[in-house]
């Protein structure tokens, strides 16, 4: 698991991160990796992931061969030698607080947590046990030392518990106790919020609730993640939230395109530039997931205005100010 972050620096600068939302490598992905190598699905976004001080992504999915299918719609797992395609595109965190991570059971999460350490990318969100799932990777950047967190709420899948492999169940009481331990050891805390219902525009009640007990313990950042399509962010109580981030690598051809419409490829790398008090800065990259590739690409210029155009929208609805 991920090492407390020395406390000696005193915070001096200023930091960027760069936040993008499910990187999905299983299926297809795996296929296109295999025939072109691991970077394949960031290469052409690299200078997007790789420009920031910080890259944080979520990962959906599993890093294993082993284990056994859990009983649900969609399971996905991808062979352990492709993770190194994170640590390639300059993914320094990913959050695994999802409902992929136990897909192939224990092996599954093991393997996982296995892979990202082998290359040197941070985790949190899973673990072998609920104290492993719910312990903070910390991160330094600019003289910041950061603290990532992550849960899920969705209920379809293994949570972790005190003898128990899996990933860290999101509830206000436990958010809030794990942001404030995480406060006291860093200067920033980031929590990564797997919560939502798929393809809708306005965060849910549920999202909204644990997202502000984030913030209210003390977070700065919250970045969301599972419906699969972009919804706005906003400003609460001194702390910035992403309800969601979509898709960034997901295996979506044209008849994905036909049958869902541009809202699952249309995406972003949202920069949030902050210090150790406040955010300073958001702004979106637009990034579209080209049909043809089954990868990211940065948006044409009419991509981009609908991209812009539909974040405002969303900003509104999230009740941005």
């Amino acid at each position: 698991m991920a090492t407390v972050a020395p406390a000696t620096p005193t915070p001096t600068g200023v930091l960027t991160l760069a936040a993008v939302g499910d990187i999905m490598l299983a299926r297809d992905i795996t296929t296109l990796m295999d025939e072109h190598g691991a970077v394949y699905p960031f290469e052409r976004v690299l200078p997007l992931l790789q420009n920031a001080d910080l890259t944080i992504a979520n990962s959906e999915g599993t890093f294993t061969e082993r284990g056994t299918a859990q009983v649900k719609a969609y399971t996905f797992r991808t062979p352990p030698k492709f993770a190194a395609g994170l640590a390639q595109a300059g993914i320094d965190a990913v959050s695994l607080g999802n409902n992929h991570t136990a897909d192939y059971g224990p092996d599954g999460v093991a393997d996982t947590i296995a892979a990202l350490d082998a290359i040197g990318v941070k985790h949190a969100g899973a673990g072998m046990n609920d104290a492993e799932a719910r312990k903070p990777a910390f991160l330094q950047a600019q003289g910041l030392r950061i603290a990532f967190l992550s849960y899920t709420d969705i209920m379809e899948n293994t949570f972790a518990g005190p003898d128990i492999a899996g990933v860290a169940l999101a509830t206000p009481d436990v958010i809030a106790a794990d942001v404030r331990a995480a406060k006291s050891q860093a200067d920033v805390v980031i929590v990564a919020l797997h919560s939502g219902v798929e393809y809708t525009d306005a965060p849910q009640p549920d999202q909204q609730e644990l997202a502000h007990a984030a913030i209210d313990a003390g977070a700065l950042i919250v970045l969301g993640h599972h419906p699969h399509t972009l919804q706005g962010w906003t400003s609460y109580n001194g702390g910035l939230i992403i309800y969601s981030l979509g898709n960034f690598v997901f295996d979506l051809d044209n008849d994905d395109l036909t049958n869902l419409g541009p809202r699952a490829f249309q995406t972003a790398v949202v920069s949030v530039t902050f210090d150790a008090h406040a955010v300073r800065s958001v702004r979106a990259e637009p990034v579209f997931i080209d049909p043809n590739e089954d990868r990211p690409r940065p948006a044409t210029v009419d991509e981009a205005a609908a991209i812009h155009q539909r974040i405002d929208m969303l900003n509104q609805i999230a009740g941005a100010p």
